[in-house]
Order: structure tokens, then sequence, then C-alpha cells
């Protein structure tokens, strides 16, 4: 019987490799290590649990198909982002429709916090603005303050993932940076 891989024992290249050769076990070590952030990208873009699980199952779907395209020129994860990127993309513009403003870090505050009831919902609120502000965003800077702020990916690895230079990347951080600070100031200034 042969040994289950674990996810510490051999990087992404080897386990991208292995799975381009046919090794389910290492494709799927490589799903239990991106799944949450695949689906939190989805998330983003969809704004509904139930879609962004779909479309992150349709990502790896897409990449178990496409393995025998990796090159390794970009690492694994920048990879796989760029196409979780493109599919939320095409999804989002085939169906048109308006997404949901529901995100599940603006759920009810922890009791643990020790915040007071007026300090939740201001916390509730910031972030309800912030989210709807993010939303206003046009795609490219929406995408860009998300790989950055959400998914911590560095300038490089965005670059690859949305296929323009770093260059690019840092001026559409800016511009989303700069959009959102003029967007959520006034609210801001009453905190």
């Amino acid at each position: 019987m042969a040994e289950r891989i674990t996810d510490t024992v051999l990087d992404d290249m080897t386990l991208a490799l292995r799975a381009r050769d046919g090794d389910a076990d290492a494709f799927e070590s490589l799903v239990r290590k991106y799944r949450n952030e695949v689906y939190a990208l989805c998330f983003y873009f969809t704004r509904n649990r139930e879609d962004a699980w779909d479309l992150a199952q349709d990502v790896f779907v897409k990449a178990w198909r496409a393995l025998r395209r990796f090159r390794g020129d970009a690492s694994f994860k920048t990879w796989l982002m760029r196409i979780a990127a493109n599919h939320c993309k095409d999804h989002l513009k085939k169906r048109r429709l308006e997404t949901t403003s529901y995100d599940d870090a603006l759920q009810a505050v922890n009791a643990d916090t020790g915040d007071t009831p007026s300090q939740a919902a201001a916390s509730k609120e910031l972030g309800a603005a912030i989210e709807a502000a993010v939303k206003q965003l046009p795609t490219k800077h929406q995408l860009t303050f998300i790989l950055r702020e959400y998914q911590g990916l560095s300038y490089q690895e965005m670059a690859e993932v949305m296929q323009c230079s770093v260059g690019t990347v840092m001026s559409r951080l800016f511009n989303a940076r700069k959009r959102l600070q003029a967007a959520l100031g006034p609210l801001l200034e009453q905190q």
C-alpha cells in the first residue's frame, strides 16, 4: 500500500510535477493546501458561499486538466490563483448580476472580544462600509486590492496572477487605496 503524501513532505513544485504525471494524491495535497485561499478569492468575487465553493471546485478541475501546461515559471500558488481570478471574472461576466453584500467577517462580533454593543455596531458598520467600497472599485483595482490585502500576495505574485507588470500592480494598488480612502474618509473621521 502506497504511503499518503503529506503537505509538509514535498514542496509545491514537486507535488505539481508529480500531479502532472498523474499522481492524484499529489494533486489532492495541493488542493488541501490551497482550497481555503481559492475559496476566499472566489467568495470575494461572488459574495455567495455556495457559488464560491462551486467556483473553487471548478478552479481545481480546471487546474487538474491544465497541469500538463504548468511549466513552473511561476509558483504553483500563483498559477492556481491566476486560474481562480480568471474563472471568477468569466463567471461574473456570464451572470451580469449584482453580487450580494454579505461577508462572513461581518457577522455578529464574537462575545470573547469584550467589545461593548456600541463598539461592535461601529465595527460592523465600518466593515460593511469597507466591503461596499471595495465592491465599487473597478474590477482590476478590486482584484489588486483583494490579492494584496486579503490574500497577502507579493507584488511579483500579483503581477503573475494578473498578467501585468509589477509597476502596473503598484499603480492599481495605489489607485485602489486612494479611492477607498476617498470613499471611507468621512466614516473614518467619525471613528
